[in-house]
């Protein structure tokens, strides 16, 4: 089974190697602390390139009382904000939507379509991302992270936060623009698992309703992950990629 999991793990980290993957951690200590993380290190931040640093919407609190970004601190992965009271909240980093190149020779090229550049071009993206995480502030249940946002490709849990524990079986939804995703794919990983990005500790296929049903291997900081893509019906720029991560703690 592992063997089969790397397999196919390989096969679909093999169509987007140039890209990173983003998630996003939270801490609610004297002040509220979350981290940007995009590379392949989960869940290690690291610093963002400078030249993309732009493509990147300041990381948003999202609570069942209010929703609020937090501001940038020190590292340009790094944002903190007032410390939280008691609740559930979803921590959301987004990457705008932005068009990439690949050139006959390999290479990608950020902010172009074919109409950019004089090159031959290879293919043509416009490329997403969004890195959701669920933070549980006190004694809350965590049913608020039930509640899908609605807008691009998203992961939502159908039970509440407070169930997320070592074996248990526990239902998801794969959403796009709030509609169910059928039968399709989705992966998963915790912290201690391996760094080898190779390797996956879960992997399923969504249902006709987009749900799958997941059970955790061990506690810790967990991750889910999906991708969408399709054609644009443009010339100039031929595909539609998203990738989406969910991240939480179970016990």
């Amino acid at each position: 089974m592992k063997k089969f999991l790397m397999i196919l793990t390989s096969l679909a980290l093999g169509t987007t190697a140039f890209s990173h993957d983003l998630w996003v951690k939270a801490s609610n200590d004297d002040v509220l602390k979350a981290q940007i993380i995009y590379g392949h290190d989960f869940p290690v931040p690291e610093v963002i390139s400078e030249k993309r640093t732009g493509l990147f919407n300041p990381i948003e609190i999202i609570g069942e009382k209010e929703s609020f970004v937090l501001s940038l601190k020190n590292e340009n992965y790094n944002y903190e904000g007032k410390k939280l009271e008691e609740g559930t909240y979803l921590v959301n980093a987004t990457y705008k939507p932005t068009a990439w190149i690949k050139t006959t020779d390999g290479k990608w090229e950020m902010n172009k379509t074919r109409k950019d550049t004089q090159k031959e071009v290879e293919l043509c993206g416009i490329y997403s991302k969004m890195g959701k995480s669920i933070l549980v502030v006190g004694n809350s249940d965590g049913e608020f992270a039930t509640k899908a946002l609605g807008k691009g490709l998203e992961i939502t849990p159908l039970v509440k936060a407070s169930e997320f524990k070592e074996g248990m079986p526990i239902k998801f939804r794969v959403t796009k623009d709030g509609k169910p995703l059928k039968i399709h794919e989705v992966y998963g990983s915790l912290d201690s698992y391996s760094k080898d990005e190779s390797r996956m500790a879960f992997y399923s296929k969504t249902d006709l309703k987009g749900e799958f049903t997941f059970k955790a291997l061990k506690s810790g900081f967990w991750y889910l992950k999906a991708s969408y893509k399709a054609d644009t019906n443009d010339a100039n720029c031929e595909k539609i990629g998203m990738d989406t991560t969910l991240s939480f703690e179970v016990k």
